[in-house]
């Protein structure tokens, strides 16, 4: 590489860990700061992975640290937010913002637009893109293992926002990143679940049209059983795929039943979160430097972020959607202010609670860091004890 790049993180959370590890991969890149409101998310990081500079805000990390590139680590309501701001930094030139890309399409044309209009490169940490399973299925693919594709059916949990953003848009890397044409979906929420404070909902399912034959089947939380964002299966006029993150399997005319297909892998390589980021941030600088778009760019996930939000959509009109969508703010939102999705049960509840910050007990919280437990596993036992006493 021509130039040594310094990397900032916003948001120090357990999903910026995630980023840090990859850039340690990375020898042209430096992490030079981080910004986050709270002083002890602050000094973990920077006591953790030896950052020099620490900032209460985003306005003054961007002043004094002059980062290059930064990752967007906070919650999903504030990607748009935070992203636009960090276009308008002096010395950016890359964005890598965390998976969804935005809640809603309004917002998610937004960073798009912020993006372009100040020269800056911005990539959606989509990172199973980078995937060996994935990698490998898009070129067997390409390549016509299967023939014409068409069909993927995807099984999720948590919502969409949470493993259906991946499993959408991985299944759409595979196949060529098609565009949807239409999309029929249906919703149920009888209970006030959020993810990272955002709505979402208790179950859902959605049939996703994109032409020559091709759609997808997704269902997210209605059977959980053994379902993996990173799983799916891929139908073809000639064979099929069950593609996992570090798994691939072929069925065709040619190899007698299921086969598994060789990756290369050596022991080890199960755990490649850190490789994932690495290789998203060397694409990114490629990409900076001159280089074709990064496969993860927010052009592609704005995409993925408009299928979800057709399913919604869809759901809130019980009727087809067609592509491109004309509403622009979070369907499920709107649902639940016209009243079309009553809760059954009272209270609200977060999945993702645990992660929140701005209140635990600092001291019981460190002492359990200082006993070895990693911050996404000290955090959750710290917010269970308050519950508890509760």
């Amino acid at each position: 590489m021509s130039k040594q790049y310094k990397a900032a993180i916003v948001g120090c959370g357990s999903i910026g860990q995630a980023h840090m590890q990859g850039y340690q991969r990375l020898d042209n890149v430096d992490v030079v700061a981080v910004a986050d409101p709270l002083e002890p998310a602050r000094n973990m990081y920077m006591n953790d992975y030896g950052i020099p500079q620490g900032y209460a805000t985003v306005a003054e990390m961007l002043e004094k640290a002059q980062p290059d590139i930064v990752s967007v680590c906070v919650w999903h309501l504030l990607h748009d937010t935070v992203t636009a701001e960090v276009a308008a930094g002096p010395s950016v030139e890359g964005i890598i913002c965390e998976k969804p890309m935005a809640i809603g399409m309004g917002r998610a044309d937004a960073m798009v637009d912020v993006c372009e209009a100040n020269d800056v490169k911005l990539a959606i940490s989509h990172q199973r893109r980078f995937t060996p399973g994935w990698e490998r299925a898009k070129e067997l693919v390409e390549d016509g293992a299967i023939g014409i594709p068409l069909r993927a059916d995807l099984r999720v949990r948590d919502g969409l926002a949470n493993w259906g953003t991946h499993s959408i848009d991985g299944a759409r890397f595979i196949l060529g990143d098609p565009v949807a044409e239409w999309v029929m979906g249906a919703v149920e929420r009888t209970t006030d679940k959020h993810e990272r404070d955002t709505a979402i909902e208790d179950s859902c399912m959605g049939l996703i049209h994109f032409g020559n034959s091709l759609q997808f089947f997704i269902q997210s939380d209605l059977w959980d059983r053994n379902s993996d964002a990173g799983k799916f299966f891929i139908r073809g006029t000639e064979g099929m795929l069950h593609v996992r993150e570090t798994v691939l399997k072929l069925f065709n005319a040619d190899t007698g039943g299921w086969k598994d297909i060789d990756l290369g892998l050596k022991e080890g390589d199960q755990a490649i979160g850190g490789n994932m980021n690495a290789a998203q941030t060397l694409e990114l600088i490629e990409w900076i430097e001159g280089g074709s778009e990064s496969r993860g760019s927010g052009r592609k996930a704005r995409d993925t972020v408009e299928v979800m939000m057709a399913m919604y959509e869809s759901a809130r009109h019980n009727k087809v959607v067609h592509l491109p969508m004309q509403e622009k703010e979070y369907p499920l939102d709107l649902m639940i202010e016209e009243g079309k999705l009553p809760l059954e049960r009272e209270g609200r509840y977060d999945i993702r609670g645990f992660l929140d910050r701005s209140s635990i007990d600092e001291t019981r919280y460190q002492q359990l860091r200082d006993d070895g437990l990693p911050h996404h596993q000290a955090m959750r036992i710290v917010h269970q004890e308050v519950e508890t006493q509760a």
